[in-house]
């Protein structure tokens, strides 16, 4: 067939690389690796090894699925009408036909208006290309899907490719029609849709893909001239076919030693890195070096001077490498001679050779950590918004993404708890000196007093809690969105700089005529040295709730309580006198008092969260060494929470108003999630 130019040249070939799938119903696909097609999961099925039929170019062929998301049985569980995201699924054929093509995969979402070509088989008519334009997205980060405007998308063509004329890609999947027979046209899912399959698989197919491109130039020779067309913003050729030779390499790297959770924590600190200074972390997970390179590639340029973010990233990855080996030298030589033809030449070499001068980093003592924020909806108080940082320093205070909706407290906490894992990785990832993660949660008064230390955040890990591997502190929320406590809070935090904490702690029982809020008040202004207290109990109600709210005002900024304990009571003397002033007098029940000085009493303010949770540790070896006969009192480490509320460690101001009363609500779909 005769083609009249570049972009009817690449739809014949998109033509020859589509196929028709039978097997949970009847669709489309197309190839993207060597006997390997992609479809949809409500197409092909989503049933991993569970048979499929493909007929390519008149002829049948046996297939099975390698992977699909969702899998069958979570999507009959999802109860909606429309498949699940993403709905794709991968299969292989046993005997797939001999040099067919394979079609090019563009991970980048095409702009406003973009032309776009679908492909696929319709059951009336059969073979159909249809013409089509990029509208807008529809649903959340990480799951939005491309609308297809313009024109109409049969029944039949779920599961085939769609074309970007702007790209010479595949930049999605077909996946639903708006409305049968009308142009309104349908939707697709976003061929970077597929780091959600299994990541082996994923890994083995898009290598595959890679390596085919390499050698099989069909694709590219009329792809890149329609790409670098006059007028089109688009990728220079030079830097798609850097691309390609970088992909191609990464594809041949050997296997990261890193699995699972590691690889994941390994490859967004690697993006970190490499990317600008206030980068968000991809929507999706990265699932190899693949994944880091092309979410490099599309953000924006460095700045002058500097190396793009995918060469900074292949560079570092050069590094890692045995030095002088076949691979390292290939990669090394692409990186310098990318560079050179910026002239960035001898940056790439110092970055390569390991001899380029350090970023800037924070002061030595300045600690990374995970920080979380659950704070009231601004319109009703009995919800709640949950956000994270990534703190590097007191400039360098990363989003881990944007705030949530509002949610009651119950799935907020369960949103907090399936947010951290990936926050931690990344943060312990990126941290030199190979500590524990720093996890800060900044909680509503509330909120204080639930079992965090306790989660377990990795259930395949059923042994594993927040509070006993990781360094986990409580904050004040009241005391951040209130700058006028700031000054005091920041005055008592340096008057416990050269002091242990064992020797700070002061108690409070809220209890007594010199425990009540007027009394605490004056103690505390006419006390600036009284800087950490041992709560007799719970601060979440009653008489020590409000010494607690005290206390905070007063920028008091370390305190440690037993979650859930009552004050221990007071004995009649010392009811009918009064407890002591904070920093004049032990009160009466002491005990808790007594058993954190001596646990704290070489401790230094700083260090304070690493010894906690040595000391939650402790306490379940205490406890299981006891056996059936516990000891009459638990363990300090049991059950003990810490707040620790560095100053130093504030995030950006964020203006808040009072809420209004609340108002009727519909029932929150993540209310009562397991934690």
């Amino acid at each position: 067939m005769r083609h009249s130019d570049q972009l009817s040249a690449l739809q014949g070939l998109l033509e020859h690389c589509r196929v028709r799938v039978d097997g949970r119903t009847t669709g489309s696909g197309f190839f993207v690796a060597p006997g390997v097609v992609l479809s949809c999961a409500h197409v092909a099925g989503g049933t991993v090894g569970g048979p499929a039929s493909v007929e390519h170019e008149g002829r049948a062929y046996a297939g099975r699925v390698l992977a699909a998301a969702p899998d069958a049985a979570a999507a009959a569980a999802s109860g909606q009408s429309l498949y699940p995201f993403p709905d794709l699924a991968l299969l292989e054929l046993d005997d797939p036909p001999p040099g067919h093509p394979c079609v090019w995969l563009d991970p980048e979402a095409p702009p406003f208006r973009t032309e776009l070509t679908a492909a696929g088989f319709t059951p009336l008519m059969g073979a159909r290309l249809a013409k089509l334009e990029a509208g807008g997205r529809t649903g959340r980060p990480g799951q939005a899907m491309l609308e297809l405007v313009g024109g109409e998308v049969n029944p039949g063509l779920s599961g085939g490719p769609v074309l970007s004329s702007r790209s010479g890609g595949v930049v999605a999947v077909v996946k639903a029609t708006r409305e049968a027979d009308t142009a309104m046209g349908g939707y697709g899912v976003p061929v970077s849709a597929l780091r959600l399959l299994d990541p082996a698989v994923y890994r083995r197919v898009l290598a595959a893909h890679d390596r085919f491109h390499a050698a099989d130039g069909r694709w590219r020779a009329l792809a890149d001239p329609l790409a670098d067309a006059p007028g089109r913003e688009r990728r220079p050729l030079a830097e798609r076919d850097a691309d390609r030779a970088f992909l191609e390499l990464l594809a041949d790297l050997p296997a990261s030693p890193e699995q699972g959770q590691g690889l994941g924590a390994e490859l967004r600190a690697a993006f970190l890195r490499a990317a600008p200074a206030g980068a968000f972390e991809p929507e999706l997970p990265l699932l190899d070096r693949r994944d880091v390179y092309l979410e490099l590639a599309a953000l924006l340029p460095a700045g002058d001077g500097q190396l793009p973010p995918e060469l900074a990233y292949c560079a570092d990855l050069v590094r890692s490498l045995p030095p002088g080996g076949p691979l390292a030298r290939r990669l090394r030589d692409r990186v310098l001679i990318r560079a050179a033809e910026s002239g960035l030449g001898e940056a790439a070499r110092r970055l390569t050779d390991g001899d380029a001068p350090e970023p800037p980093r924070p002061a030595a003592s300045v600690r990374p950590s995970v920080i979380a924020r659950v704070r009231h909806s601004l319109r009703d108080r009995t919800r709640y918004h949950v956000m994270l940082w990534r703190f590097h320093g007191p400039e360098e205070i990363v989003p881990a993404g944007a705030e949530s909706a509002e949610l009651p407290l119950p799935g907020a906490l369960a949103l907090l708890a399936g947010s951290l894992p990936a926050q931690i990785e990344t943060v312990e990832a990126l941290d030199d000196a190979g500590r524990p993660a720093l996890v800060e949660l900044i909680l509503p008064h509330e909120a204080l007093d639930e079992d965090y230390a306790d989660w377990q955040l990795w259930p395949e890990q059923f042994w594993s809690t927040l509070g006993r591997d990781h360094h986990l502190v409580v904050r004040s929320l009241e005391r951040h969105q209130e700058p006028r406590l700031h000054r005091p809070w920041q005055v008592r935090w340096e008057r416990l700089a050269d002091r242990p904490l064992g020797g700070a702690l002061v108690c409070v029982c809220g209890r007594g005529r010199l425990q009540q809020p007027r009394a605490l008040n004056a103690a505390f202004n006419t006390a600036p040295g009284v800087a950490a207290l041992a709560l007799a109990g719970s601060p979440r109600e009653g008489e020590l709730a409000q010494a607690f709210r005290v206390a905070v005002a007063s920028g008091v900024p370390v305190m440690l309580w037993e979650r859930g304990g009552e004050p221990h009571s007071l004995g009649a003397d010392a009811c009918a006198t009064g407890c002591a002033a904070p920093g004049r007098g032990d009160c009466a029940g002491g005990r808790f008092l007594r058993a954190a000085r001596a646990a704290l009493a070489d401790t230094h303010r700083d260090a304070a969260p690493d010894r906690v949770s040595v000391l939650r540790n402790e306490a379940e070896l205490l406890v299981a060494a006891d056996g059936p006969d516990p000891a009459p009192e638990p363990p300090l480490g049991d059950r003990v929470v810490l707040l620790w509320d560095d100053p130093a460690r504030r995030l950006p101001r964020t203006r808040l108003a009072p809420a209004g009363p609340a108002g009727p609500v519909a029932p929150d779909p993540l209310e009562g999630l397991p934690r």
